[in-house]
């Protein structure tokens, strides 16, 4: 008996396994084109989502909101301000461009307990007095401005 080549072997050792199949077929249905035409859509979404969510321009203002008025401040001017609510008067302080509750007559206290606000979006509430404050930052083309209903 000869020695055995395995060269002149007809059938397969080792056959892909499906996984690899699957991914050469639909690697084969893409055109290069395809390729470039997906890439420029997921970075279109991403750039619109970054756009959207990290908007800076504007001044930043704080928007208390209480059951009867709702009042607004520039949070780049230090003041403290006294807010009647359904309880009695809250005490918000603005400093260095941040917002928190210093006091308030509800039981509890989360509200006085929660970090400071200061970015674009960012709230808190002390909610059995009913008053809420925001952060919003202002911007010369507001009217322009993408906002949640556009999505």
């Amino acid at each position: 008996m000869g020695k055995h080549n395995p060269s002149q072997d007809s059938s397969p050792r080792n056959p892909p396994p499906n996984s690899i199949k699957l991914v050469g077929a639909i690697l084969s249905f893409f055109k290069p084109l395809d390729y470039l035409l997906i890439l420029i859509g997921i970075t279109f979404c991403t750039l619109s989502i970054l756009s959207a969510t990290t908007r800076q321009d504007g001044t930043p203002l704080l928007i208390l909101t209480s059951p009867t008025k709702e009042y607004i401040y520039p949070l780049d001017t230090d003041t403290t301000v006294q807010i009647p609510g359904l309880e009695g008067v809250s005490t918000i302080q603005i400093q260095q461009g941040q917002a928190q509750y210093l006091d308030s007559p509800c039981a509890n206290k989360t509200c006085v307990a929660a970090s400071p606000i200061h970015r674009n979006g960012e709230w808190s509430a002390c909610l059995p007095n009913g008053i809420f404050m925001r952060v919003e930052n202002t911007s010369s083309n507001s009217a322009t401005d993408i906002d949640i209903m556009a999505f």
